[in-house]
């Protein structure tokens, strides 16, 4: 029985070819399309989980809430919590605290080798009762030898020290005045879909005591819970803790899932870049929409071929072949066309892999290796697709009336043509939704692009870790204002797109205390990223009370509550050992953008601290540029010799603010073409169903004196409608979602009318295009031959 189905669906697969290939390529591009976003939102899925007990793993975090009820989300946590938590929570089984670089630029030096390290972290002993790094020298027990202990990843030893045992060798961390540190662990290799990430762990110290510290927000905390803790329990703990040592306080603590932090956490100050939950919710419909379309290929183009096998299934019938054993017959022929294509599908997977893992940044080709979803999920969705796409014709097949079939007086069903003309529509309702969405997607990134920011970040060159070094920075200033190819240079300890400090601020009189963002900047910072004053002045060396003085941008006078003039208010600024002093409003810039456009402008300040910024901000001219760096880098040898040279751009800090959306658009784009294809290769194979059941007709009517174009508008007339239907239908559901999407960003594009348009013009002619390739093929075919046509 089974030889002879096979023997059946090989036949059938050769007698028709164009509807069998179009059905393999379709249903093998809609697998590989699945397959890749699969192994992509497994991987998203998968951040954190390599710890043994994930579950059980928590951070605090908590909302700054200012004066005026406005809410800052921050991933931050003073350092005296989490002693607090260990001697307090007994549902606690171990709590660390991590103290990040933020962006500190550490030198370090193994004889002649000198490398800057940014990747640091600081953190107290219980780091390894919470997380499960597993260590290839050294032991989790005992990680660290003393505070000037150091744990390196085995990429990080590799660098150092070669094949050489690290352990017991001594790195020097800050080459002048530094400190030598002795290597006690070696790690394996930080993986990359963990949300904490890390070259270099070092005992944290301080000379200020961390278990009484309520201040200083700067640090991360995680708990491990005990195994069957209600999470929500030791939240509601943590909030009467907190209230407990800082009754005063407005702020709300919360605590999140380990495994949720990479897609549902963006908070301020996070350890690393996150995705985004939305992302993968839409390109996990994407994946179920493009396999559906290549399913409602095969329904379409099995049962517009019905009057080719209504024969074979009436003399089946008349010779005693049940109706089981003919929806047996079809279901077989499904399943072995699904084998077929799940085999082209691998194929074509392994081509498209290394393209979306450029596209995603991530080693995706290595991921099936590890992934259950090529051993389990795979073979699973490949049989789900092959029982429903076949079941329909199956039963549709199977149900010929054998009487009426062997008489010639089969035609096909209007339920069955409604069915394909339902389907149809619901293809390209899918495929023009998704052309919407790439134009509206494209459009609110280049609205980001093209939007001022508030500063002139072009051609701004950055060389950081100025500080520290055995040269004067002024000489090394004095020294580049030589080169032709720089017009302005200023200094600064913070950049743009990147982590900025953070300090309490209120009026001096009444007013709203607000968390203030804030960078120390010189006379030139201002001028040279070309900043606008909307009021007052700059930093001037005119004026020697400007050591007290500050700049603030409009969102920070608005939060404040001030009243116009703004300039000569006095604030009270919070320093760090807790105590304040006074500063005066000298200047008020426009607003500026220096967070993802997710986000609302936030309050910013500006204050002067002429030789202390850690970054210069060099104004270079396009032209030539090659010859100012050569320059830059040889004065950066003269002062410098001990550091190694290098530099980055402002633009690319404020680019990376928006990877995610740009990785994101690329993604969506390309299977969007993916899905056009496979719905295209459908309209194909139905035009030429559709030629070859009207052969005869098509003959009369050109015996008949009707031209090709006749002909071309006769076969392609019912699609066009369709289409338009389908365009109808996709526009107003395309505009909910663009929107849902675009309510995430606190500046957005418009959703015009042109894009629907486009849209929609584009998908006509992508469509039309399809339908004419085979109805221009019928139309100029010679009458005689269709009509000696069986």
């Amino acid at each position: 029985m089974l030889k002879n189905y096979l023997q059946i669906v090989l036949r059938s697969f050769v007698k028709n070819r164009t509807s069998s290939f179009i059905n393999i390529a379709g249903l093998a591009l809609g697998l590989s399309c699945f397959t890749v976003i699969a192994l992509f939102v497994e991987r998203e899925f998968s951040y954190d989980r390599f710890h043994h007990h994930p579950g059980e793993v928590y951070r605090i975090v908590k909302d700054f809430v200012n004066n005026d009820g406005s809410v800052v989300p921050d991933a931050t946590t003073p350092p005296a919590l989490a002693r607090a938590i260990r001697e307090t929570l007994p549902e606690v089984k171990a709590v660390t605290r991590i103290f990040p670089n933020w962006n500190r630029i550490n030198l370090f030096q193994y004889k002649d080798k000198k490398f800057y390290e940014l990747n640091v972290l600081r953190l107290d002993s219980n780091f390894f009762k919470v997380f499960d790094f597993p260590f290839v020298a050294g032991s989790s027990e005992n990680p660290f030898n003393g505070v000037h202990s150091i744990l390196l990843t085995e990429t990080t030893a590799r660098k150092y020290f070669g094949e050489e045992d690290p352990i017991g060798k001594v790195i020097r961390i800050n080459i002048n005045n530094g400190t030598d540190y002795t290597v006690s662990g070696v790690l394996k290799d930080v993986p990359d879909n963990s949300h904490l990430t890390f070259d270099v762990l070092i005992p944290f110290q301080s000379g200020r005591n961390p278990d009484i510290d309520w201040n200083r927000y700067t640090f991360y905390t995680y708990a491990r819970l005990h195994p069957g803790t209600d999470a929500s329990n030791f939240e509601q703990n943590v909030k009467t803790l907190f209230k407990k040592h800082q009754p005063e306080s407005n702020n709300r603590y919360y605590i999140q899932r380990l495994t949720d932090i990479h897609l549902k956490s963006n908070l301020r100050w996070e350890p690393s870049t996150n995705s985004d939950i939305t992302y993968v919710n839409i390109l996990i419909a994407i994946a179920v929409f493009v396999v559906l379309i290549a399913g409602i290929n095969y329904v379409n183009l099995v049962t517009a071929h019905a009057a080719k096998r209504a024969k074979e299934v009436g003399v089946r019938k008349v010779t005693g072949a049940r109706r089981s054993l003919l929806i047996r017959q079809f279901l077989f022929e499904s399943m072995v066309m699904v084998l077929a294509a799940l085999g082209l599908s691998v194929i074509i997977t392994t081509l498209l892999l290394p393209v979306a893992s450029g596209i995603t940044g991530h080693d995706l080709a290595a991921f099936p290796a590890q992934s259950k979803y090529v051993t389990i999920i795979l073979p699973a969705t490949a049989l789900l697709i092959g029982v429903c796409a076949g079941l329909y014709p199956a039963f549709y097949l199977s149900a010929f009336d054998p009487l009426k079939v062997l008489r010639g007086r089969f035609f096909g069903s209007q339920s069955g043509i409604n069915l394909r003309r339902a389907l149809v529509v619901f293809q390209f309702v899918v495929s023009t939704t998704l052309v919407i969405g790439v134009l509206i997607i494209t459009a609110q990134l280049d609205f980001m692009r093209q939007k001022k920011l508030g500063f002139n970040q072009e051609n701004i060159l950055m060389l950081p870790n100025v500080r520290g070094g055995t040269g004067s920075p002024e000489a090394m200033v004095e020294d580049m204002r030589k080169i032709g190819g720089i017009s302005n240079i200023a200094r600064a300890d913070g950049i743009f797109g990147s982590q900025n400090s953070t300090v309490g601020v209120s009026p001096k009189t009444a007013g709203n205390r607000i968390t203030l963002n804030f960078m120390r900047i010189d006379y030139a910072f201002i001028p040279t990223l070309q900043m606008e004053l909307k009021e007052g002045r700059n930093f001037s060396n005119q004026f020697p009370s400007d050591s007290t003085a500050i700049i603030i941008n409009e969102k920070a006078a608005r939060q404040f509550g001030l009243e116009e003039p703004f300039i000569g208010q006095r604030l009270l600024w919070d320093d760090e050992n807790g105590t304040t002093r006074d500063v005066t409003i000298v200047g008020v810039v426009k607003d500026f953008h220096f967070t993802s456009f997710h986000e609302e402008i936030k309050p910013f300040g500006f204050i002067l601290e002429v030789n202390n910024g850690a970054t210069f901000f060099l104004k270079v001219q396009a032209q030539n540029f090659g010859k100012t760096l050569r320059e830059i880098e040889n004065i950066w040898a003269k002062h410098n010799p001990e550091k190694p040279f290098e530099y980055t751009f402002q633009d690319e800090y404020m680019s990376k603010l928006h990877a995610t959306e740009a990785r994101f658009q690329k993604l969506f784009s390309c299977f969007t073409v993916l899905a056009i294809i496979i719905a295209c290769l459908g309209l194909f194979g139905l035009v030429t169903a559709l030629a070859e059941s009207r052969t005869k007709e098509i003959g009369i009517r050109k015996v008949l004196g009707a031209t090709a174009t006749g002909i071309i508008g006769l076969l392609s007339g019912e699609f066009v409608k369709l289409i338009v239907i389908a365009l109808i239908v996709a526009s107003p559901l395309a505009y909910i979602f663009a929107s849902f999407w675009l309510e995430g960003f606190a500046y957005h594009t418009a959703i015009g009318w042109q894009v629907f348009a486009v849209a929609g013009l584009c998908t006509l002619v992508i469509a039309l295009a399809t339908v004419s390739l085979q109805a221009v093929k019928a139309a100029l075919a010679n009458p005689v031959d269709s009509l000696r046509s069986e």
